[in-house]
């Protein structure tokens, strides 16, 4: 427990739902609470999915749904500014003056830009000029997305959870913060060493792993299974995760003519055996914002292998690690190294790891308070 004085953190996020962003939260939350301070989670839509320590509070924003005309749209958005006011104010009657807001997401970061309150930092979770297509798209739908985004981040305190996050919201996006600060995501790593040792009997004894939604678009299973085929690999190659590009997946794979050695296995609630029984975990994403499977692959001592993506892997797989990162969108370069990295599996620098403990990054939080 620390010994600083007990600081109360507010959380605003769209949702609890079972992905990346939401679990950071989580994540962090729960080691403020380990640390010794009080912690109050807002979500703006009533979806919780995750067992959240029962010393959090969860509150429920109700918000005003925005109509789609822009007039009743910037309506909406003031009444669920003036909700959002008097749901902080009474956390603060009932539980004690708030420290730190830390909003994500885009739903609830629309809210809280509008608010003047230098308590209010924007936690950033993905490259947004990928994610929202600036980078691709045509130059009318390039400058809509652009203003949208300046309109609610400039001049705003922001949180990216990489250096790539930041940088592309700078260069591509053209945001102008405030104040921009990187803040690695947390990890619970004797969690993740518990959950990985529980009892597993792995459906193949020779297997390369794949964690991520199954969506092309970002996740590039296509590249994966391409260059899986190319290395002629006799091992087997398995999807954990769930989504819409399930089937064009496992066309792909027949397509490529290694069907027969593809398993998708749909989502898991407990990755970490799987993670932690397969000979190489790999990340063939077009983007990230982060990486989260990449540590917790490492902290259970499985090897890694990821495209050099923006924002994210290079921040992890530095050092001595660097070697574990190809080209994106390169099957030929994915399919050496993954050969190569099937025989003989690169080392972990487990050293490395510590700047993503919990505790760690909840302390880098909680140093933004005294930076107001």
């Amino acid at each position: 427990m620390s010994s600083n004085p007990s600081r109360h953190i507010l959380l605003a996020i769209d949702s609890l739902t079972g992905r990346g962003a939401e679990k950071v939260v989580v994540n962090l939350g729960e080691a403020l609470i380990q640390l010794g301070h009080r912690v109050s989670i807002v979500i703006y839509e009533d979806i919780v999915e995750f067992e959240v320590d029962a010393r959090i509070r969860i509150h429920r924003l109700q918000p005003a749904v925005r109509g789609r005309a822009r007039l009743l749209s910037r309506l909406t958005d003031n009444a669920n500014v003036r909700l959002f006011k008097a749901l902080l104010g009474r956390i603060e009657a009932e539980l004690g003056q708030v420290d730190l807001i830390l909003s994500a997401l885009p739903r609830i970061d629309r809210i809280l830009s509008r608010i003047k309150d230098k308590r209010i930092h924007h936690v950033i979770h993905n490259a947004l000029s990928l994610q929202n297509g600036i980078r691709k798209n045509g130059w009318r739908k390039k400058l809509s997305r652009i203003w949208h985004a300046k309109r609610m981040y400039d001049g705003r305190q922001i949180i990216g959870v990489s250096a790539g996050v930041g940088e592309d919201l700078k260069t591509f996006v053209k945001v102008r913060p405030a104040a921009l600060r990187t803040i690695y995501n947390p990890f619970h790593f004797d969690r993740l060493l518990g959950l990985a040792a529980a009892p597993f009997t792995p459906p193949v004894a020779d297997y390369i792993l794949h964690v991520g939604a199954f969506t092309l678009k970002q996740k590039r299973q296509d590249v994966l299974i391409e260059a899986f085929a190319a290395s002629e690999l006799q091992c087997h190659l398995v999807l954990l995760g769930k989504g819409r590009d399930e089937a064009k997946i496992r066309d792909i794979a027949k397509r490529c003519g290694v069907e027969d050695r593809v398993i998708l296995a749909g989502f898991q609630a407990n990755p970490y055996p799987w993670i932690r029984h397969a000979r190489l975990l790999v990340l063939s994403s077009d983007y990230e914002g982060f990486g989260n499977v990449l540590v917790e692959a490492m902290v259970v001592g499985t090897p890694v292998l990821s495209t050099d993506c923006p924002a994210g892997p290079g921040e992890i797989l530095a050092g001595a690690m660097h070697d574990a990162l190809v080209p994106v969108g390169d099957v030929q370069a994915l399919a050496k190294k993954m050969k190569i990295f099937h025989a003989q599996p690169p080392r972990i620098d487990a050293q490395s790891l510590d700047r993503f403990a919990a505790s760690t990054v909840a302390n880098e939080y909680l140093k933004l308070i005294d930076q107001k």
